[in-house]
């Protein structure tokens, strides 16, 4: 597995960026299970294409979240 590279500034990690990064991630993932699933559900296999349709779902609604956590500030983090 490879590890990834973090923006440093003044040898401190960047937490925006790397907010940044997880949220790029998440969506190439969430785009790719949505791809599967159609993909399997055009070739007859109805029950792993509903499985990685829900998949993506569950990826957007975990980037979703990330983005509000990444934008509230810090202390007063609500989740609904």
């Amino acid at each position: 597995m490879t590890r990834l590279k973090y923006e440093t500034k003044a040898g401190q990690f960047s937490e925006g960026e790397t907010y940044s990064q997880l949220v790029e991630y998440l969506r190439l993932a969430s785009e790719a299970a949505y791809a599967i699933g159609h993909n399997s559900k055009a070739n007859d296999d109805w029950t792993r294409g509903q499985g990685f349709l829900a998949v993506g779902q569950m990826l957007e609604k975990t980037t979703n979240m990330v983005t509000k956590l990444a934008t509230q500030k810090r202390g007063k983090i609500i989740v609904s």
